[in-house]
């Protein structure tokens, strides 16, 4: 017997690089980008739903990761004195992480609801 609120069509499966995206910003930094990169790599046989999460969520990984590292890198050379270069990295780090998680969760949305991410379609 079918509920009332069951789903009649198939799981896209979409969901899952979104949450491996948010693991990977929140509790297993490393583990989580290794899994992301593991399903960017066999993306190829999953429908295109998944792929374009994937793509994303491994795109903007890859840019987070480079934005927080180059602009601490980045102030540790202008800053002589450390209490500044202290100030300015954690808030840099800071603020770009909360950035990054907000579009990992506004992602998942569009993903639990069978959209595509908000991300530029030539790079999906």
């Amino acid at each position: 017997m079918q509920y009332s609120g069951a789903q009649t069509k198939p799981v896209s499966g979409a969901v899952l690089p979104v949450i491996w995206y948010l693991l990977n910003l929140l509790v297993m930094p490393v583990i989580g980008f290794v899994i992301l990169l593991w399903m960017y790599v066999g993306s190829s046989g999953v429908n295109e739903l998944r792929r374009a999460h994937t793509r994303a969520a491994l795109y903007m990984s890859l840019i987070g990761f480079t934005l927080i590292s180059s602009g601490v890198a980045i102030s540790w050379m202008f800053f002589a004195d450390v209490r500044h270069f202290g100030t300015f990295a954690l808030v840099w780090a800071i603020a770009l992480h909360t950035g990054f998680v907000l579009w990992g969760m506004v992602s998942l949305a569009q993903a639990m609801s069978d959209k595509r991410p908000l991300f530029p379609a030539k790079w999906l």
